[in-house]
Formats: C-alpha cells, sequence, structure tokens
C-alpha cells in the first residue's frame, strides 16, 4: 500500500486548496516536507488521521476548528475536505472527508469512499489500515518525545503504544474478541437459566454460586482484556508527566534561563548594533554638507591666501594716508613734494587698496572658514572612528584612514545590511528557542514532581495485577467449573436444567478455545514483532545489537547472547523508536494478506520482513528530541527504513537532510505568512524558495503548499 496524494482546501491554516504528491519511487522512498514553527506541520499530520478515521493525534488542539479562519470571515458557511488517494495491491482508494463551519463544533461531517471509481465503505479502508493504527502510522512530534518502548529499570517502564492490539488489528484478530464476548453473553443469558417458579432451593443456591462465579470470572477475564489498552494509555501519561516533571527540575529551569539569556542577549547586542548603525546612517546624511562644501570652502581659503600674499588683505599703507598725499600732492611721511610719476604710482596704489572694511571682512570670514575646515575634519574624523568601530564590531572590513564621506557611506551601508540581517537571525533563532523549548514554571499549589510520582504509581499497580491476573483467572476459571459441576449433579433430575447446564459446558469450552486462540495469537505475534524489529533495526544502523520484546512489547536491546542491557546513546533510543514503528509498518501488508487468507494461526510467529515491502508512515519532526550531533544518523538512517517514509520538518537542518537528497523522492514546502514572521529563505538543491514572509496585512497565519521537487 502507498499513498499517492492528499488534497485539501481550506484547512487549518491552509487557506484555499492544496495538493501534496508523495514518492512512490523505491529508490527515493522519502517525502519530505519543510515548514516553519506555526506553518501547521501537525495539522498537516492530522489531516491524514481526520481524512481516514475522523479522529485527531493526542494533544492536537482546537479540534473543533478545523475551516481556516480567512474562509470562515470570507464565507460563515466556508467548507474544508480532506482527500486521501491511495493503492493497495492494484486498487485505487480515495478517501474524502467534508465539514463546514458550521458543522466542524459538533464534529459531523461527511465521508465518501471509492474503489477505482466506485462507491465503497469505510470498512474496506479500515480492513487495510485498522484504526488501531492511527497512532504507530501517523506519529507527531510529541509522541517522539514521550512515547516509551524500552523497557527502564522500574517494572512500569514499558511500552506505550498498545502493540498488541495493533497486531491482532492487522491480523483480523478481533473476530476471537468478539466470539469470546458473544459466547459470554450467551453464557448468562436468560434462555440458560432456570425458571423463576422453581422451588427447589438446593438447586436454586447451587445455579446462584454458580452464577456469581462466573460473573466473577467474566469481569476479572474483561478486566484482562482491557488492561494492556490501560497500560498503554498509564505509561503515557507517566512518561509525559515525567517530561512535564523535568522541565520544573530547578537545574533544567536554569539551565534553559542561561541559553535563554544568551539569545536574548544577542537579540540586545543585534538591536544595539542595528541603532548605532541606522544611527550613524542618518547623521552622514545630515553631515553629507560637509562633503559638498568642503572644495568649496578650500578654495575660498586658498583665494584669500592669495589676496593676502598680494597685500591686498591686510592693506598695506591705510587708504586714507594715500588720499591725503594725492589731496596735498607731498608726501604725508617726509612731507616733500610729489613728482608727476610719483603722483601717478600712488594713484595705481590707491586704486588696488580696498576697502579696509572689506579687507577685515575677509580676514574674518578666512578665520571662519579655518574654524569650519577644522570642525568639519574633527566631525569626519569622528565619525570614520565610529564607522570603523562598527565594522570591527560587525566583522566587516573597515574604512581608510583618510576615507571621505563618499567612502563611509558605502562602509556604513555595508554596515546597516549586517545589522540588519543579525537582529533577524537573533530574532529567529530566539523565537525558535523559545517555541521548542519553552520551560514554564508550574502553577501555584501544583507539584510536577508529585503529579508523575502519582501517574508512575499507577503504572505500577497497574504491571502488578498484569502480573497475577492470569493465575487469578485460573483460580476463579477452577472455581466456576467446579460449581458449574455442582449445579449440574445437583439439576440433573431436571431433563430442562440437565439441557441447560450440558449447553453451558459446552459454550464455555468453546470460549476457552477462543482465548487459548486469541493468546496463540498475541504470543506468535510477538515473535513475529521481535523478528521484524531486530531486522528493521541492524537495516537502520549497523551495530551487533539484539533487541528482545517482552510479554507487554516492551523491549530491551542487548549484546546477542548477554543478559544485561544496554546504556543507549540519544539517537539510538530515536532510532529504537523509528524501527519499532517500521517493525509494524512491515508486518503490516503481510499481516493484512495472512488474514485475507485465513491462516492467522498457521502463518504467524514464523513471518519474515524485508524493507522492500511496508506500509508507509508519516513521521512529524523525528530528530526533534535530538542534539545537532545525533541528528545525522537518524536523517541517513529513515530511507531505509520503509518502500515509503513521509517527513515534516522545519529547515533547521536542511543541510543535513540534503545529505540524502538522492533518497527524496518529493520535496515540498509550507511557507509560511504572517505579520510577525520574518523575511527567509530555504536553499534545497542550490536554490532559494521563500520559506516564510511577513506581511502585515495578514490577520491569520496563512500557510502555501509548494512543491520544490
Amino acid at each position: 500500500m502507498k499513498f499517492m496524494s492528499l488534497a485539501m482546501r481550506n484547512w487549518r491554516s491552509f487557506h484555499g486548496d492544496h495538493r501534496v504528491e508523495f514518492s512512490i519511487d523505491p529508490s527515493k522512498p522519502v517525502t519530505l516536507i519543510l515548514g516553519p514553527n506555526g506553518a501547521g506541520k501537525t495539522a498537516l499530520l492530522n489531516a491524514f488521521t481526520w481524512a481516514l478515521y475522523g479522529e485527531f493525534t493526542d494533544g492536537f488542539a482546537r479540534t473543533g476548528q478545523l475551516v481556516n479562519l480567512d474562509a470562515v470571515e470570507m464565507d460563515p458557511s466556508a467548507e474544508t475536505w480532506v482527500e486521501l488517494t491511495l493503492v493497495h495491491e492494484e486498487d485505487e482508494f480515495r478517501v474524502r472527508r467534508v465539514t463546514d463551519a458550521r458543522r466542524q463544533s459538533a464534529g459531523e461531517y461527511d465521508l465518501t469512499v471509492t474503489k477505482n471509481g466506485e462507491r465503497a465503505v469505510e470498512d474496506d479502508i479500515y480492513r487495510i489500515l485498522p484504526k488501531a493504527l492511527k497512532d504507530l502510522f501517523f506519529f507527531p512530534a510529541e509522541t517522539f518525545s514521550t512515547a516509551s518502548v524500552l523497557e527502564g529499570n522500574r517494572p512500569g517502564e514499558g511500552s506505550s503504544l498498545n502493540i498488541g492490539q495493533a497486531i491482532r488489528s492487522l491480523l483480523a484478530g478481533d473476530i476471537y474478541d468478539r466470539a469470546i464476548e458473544d459466547l459470554r453473553k450467551a453464557i448468562e443469558s436468560q434462555s440458560l437459566k432456570p425458571p423463576k417458579n422453581y422451588s427447589d432451593h438446593t438447586v436454586e443456591e447451587a445455579r446462584r454460586k454458580y452464577e456469581q462465579a462466573q460473573e466473577e470470572l467474566n469481569t476479572t477475564e474483561r478486566r484482562r482484556d482491557d488492561l494492556p489498552g490501560l497500560l498503554a494509555d498509564a505509561r503515557d501519561k507517566a512518561s509525559k508527566a515525567k517530561k512535564e516533571a523535568e522541565r520544573y527540575n530547578p537545574e533544567e529551569i536554569a539551565k534553559w534561563e542561561h541559553e535563554y539569556e544568551q539569545r536574548t542577549g544577542r537579540v540586545r547586542q543585534a538591536e544595539d548594533a542595528t541603532q548605532r548603525a541606522h544611527g550613524l546612517y542618518v547623521n552622514l546624511a545630515r553631515k553629507a554638507h560637509l562633503h559638498f562644501a568642503q572644495s568649496a570652502v578650500q578654495s575660498a581659503i586658498s583665494q584669500l591666501d592669495l589676496a593676502e600674499k598680494a597685500g591686498l588683505m591686510p592693506p598695506r599703507i591705510h587708504e586714507s594716508v594715500l588720499d591725503k598725499t594725492l589731496t596735498d600732492c607731498r608726501c604725508t611721511l617726509c612731507g616733500g613734494p610729489l613728482s608727476e610719476a610719483a603722483n601717478q604710482r600712488i594713484k595705481t596704489l590707491r586704486a588696488h587698496v580696498g576697502d579696509a572694511r572689506v579687507a577685515v571682512r575677509g580676514m574674518e570670514t578666512r578665520s571662519l572658514l579655518l574654524r569650519h575646515a577644522a570642525q568639519e575634519k574633527s566631525e569626519v574624523a569622528n565619525l570614520r572612528k565610529d564607522v570603523a568601530s562598527l565594522a570591527a564590531e560587525l566583522g566587516a572590513a573597515g574604512p581608510q584612514q583618510d576615507a571621505d564621506m563618499r567612502m563611509l557611506q558605502a562602509v556604513l551601508r555595508t554596515c546597516v545590511d549586517m545589522a540588519d540581517g543579525l537582529l533577524t537571525k537573533a530574532t529567529r533563532e530566539l523565537t525558535e528557542f523559545t517555541d521548542a523549548r519553552d520551560v514554564e514554571r508550574p502553577p501555584e499549589g501544583e507539584s510536577p514532581v508529585e503529579t508523575a510520582m502519582v501517574r508512575q504509581k499507577s503504572v505500577d499497580l497497574l504491571v502488578a495485577e498484569s502480573q497475577v491476573i492470569e493465575s487469578e483467572i485460573e483460580k476463579l476459571s477452577a472455581k466456576a467449573r467446579e460449581l458449574l459441576a455442582d449445579y449440574t449433579r445437583k439439576s440433573s433430575k431436571s431433563e430442562g436444567h440437565k439441557r441447560k447446564t450440558a449447553a453451558i459446558e459446552i459454550l464455555r469450552e468453546v470460549k476457552d478455545f477462543f482465548d487459548t486462540a486469541r493468546k496463540g495469537l498475541n504470543q506468535f505475534g510477538r515473535e513475529d514483532f521481535e523478528k521484524a524489529i531486530n531486522d528493521t533495526y541492524s537495516d537502520l544502523i549497523a551495530k551487533p545489537y539484539q533487541i528482545h520484546v517482552g510479554e507487554d512489547f516492551g523491549i530491551t536491546v542487548r549484546f546477542p547472547g548477554k543478559a544485561e542491557e544496554i546504556p543507549l546513546s540519544q539517537s539510538e533510543k530515536v532510532l529504537v523508536l523509528i524501527a519499532f514503528l517500521g517493525a509494524i509498518a512491515r508486518l503490516a501488508p503481510i499481516y493484512e494478506e495472512i488474514a485475507r487468507r485465513k491462516q492467522q494461526l498457521q502463518r504467524t510467529g514464523s513471518v519474515a520482513t524485508s524493507r522492500s515491502q511496508g506500509f508507509p508512515v508519516v513521521l512529524d519532526s523525528p530528530t526533534s528530541p535530538l542534539d545537532d550531533e545525533y541528528e545525522a544518523d537518524v536523517v541517513n538512517a529513515l530511507p531505509k527504513l520503509l518502500p515509503q517514509v513521509v517527513v515534516l520538518v522545519s529547515a533547521k537542518s536542511v543541510a543535513v537532510w540534503e545529505e540524502i537528497a538522492g533518497s527524496v523522492g518529493s520535496a515540498n514546502i509550507m511557507e509560511l505568512t504572517s505579520s510577525v514572521s520574518s523575511n527567509r529563505t530555504v536553499r534545497w538543491n542550490g536554490k532559494d524558495y521563500t520559506y516564510s514572509a511577513q506581511d502585515v496585512g495578514v490577520a491569520h497565519a496563512r500557510t502555501r503548499m509548494t512543491s520544490i521537487s
């Protein structure tokens, strides 16, 4: 079975029509979908589960608000639909589920299933993908952090996933469950009880004791049947409570606050650098006149210097002395008469000597110009120093020692761009950090540690109950048989009673047969699962580990022939979980065929699996709980898991995912647009694609699906 496509309209943040085509090439099994936080990766995962089952993954918020908000504002009766197309054994199935803004809060919808274009029914899909597989084939990010499959030191630490139920569903084992329950009801039916007017008190007392024992047995058996699900649920809650308690751990809070302070510090530094860069640029613009006036000022000073050298400023002889000499025709200094030639020279000199006041103004102007030039030089030097300091802080090339205003402008433009980029990056990293690793304080009066202890105590009690309930059932069954025999003996005088007690004995024997068959199916399924998970894990990681699957489907990892458990690294634990899911997905098509041929008890227990066959899985952020150093291990392992794997991740480590680009048959981007998003691109196969965009006019965040294959 393979998914072909997923189409949707107005689903959550996806406004309008969107479509994803999945890779069906076994040599390129990965369909990669990149999306920023808030774009709706979990919503996309739940598009699968809603289309198939009308249900959602654990923790999915606002399940009564499915229709896109912008669509509802435009049309109060707007509808949303999701259509999943899949192929199974050459048959094409389409599952389309529709609801609208008026019906969504009540959980009402319309469902259409087709097989090769003809109308089909929901059960046709459930025979391929039973509901019990929902939490195994569609795996949310939160579960990667909280799901427990490894048995820990405490007896209650085992699988938080009900694998036994999943295996029985794949093998159509629910037929045994229904048969056992129907037989219980038949044994308890009124038709097998004596008439109300029966007066033999001895027989009546024997019947009453037997029925009480049988009722106690039935109740205990139902409790046994419910225990795996209750235990899986309790383990899941305990794991989440433990995770929550760890978040409130003072050391974890201090560690988070330290990293948070570092990131906010980088944002503040980037904001300071950005403000300084923009401030310097504004200051540079205000001082632009210095650049344009510089040449004129220097030219004016040069001209005034020339006038001074020519004796025109200040004058060597005052004009009043020359005027008196010309009036008296005598030299004012010696009193002698002027010759005609001397008179002419004095007239010429008088013509070249300017007004004294003009000369004084010239001197004053030059002084002002000199002061202006000195001030301009000082201001440019200070500006050059500030720009050089900012450039050094940002890691940019600084200005030369004699850089003028034009050169400073070029350097400062680079600084502004770099500062803006650093601020965008620091803000984005802070947002991603707080979104991904927020550490809250517990509400006043509540203790997450105590809650975790209570949850774990519930697990311990259920485990203890599981360990003794089979022996208790054996005792109750023996007691019921003994009392039934006593009842049969005492009522043998009545032919009617004799027939009824004989019927009860036959029904009990048939019920015991089905119960034994169901236990065998669980045991054979566990053996198949153990082999499958070992094969899957060895495909994912080349290490000589052996995985043991316990009765509760919790697993331990050991060296072959050794009893002690191996402490696993962070990446190895995630790989064990992925192998856990892959083993079920590999068993699924084989078990589905076994169930169709009704060969459950003949073939289970010796099933062989391989990476070339298996149902697809959809994984939301499978590397989210990993540090960078472990992420590559998991990414490189995923193409070896199954013939089809759909992965939803952020582009935080896109370079790591590009290492398996040769195994990616379909790559897509969930492009987010909102009023608070930053403008970002993501590079894939050498090309840049829009990843998120800011639009202050957008009231609600919008996501657009884009294929980049």
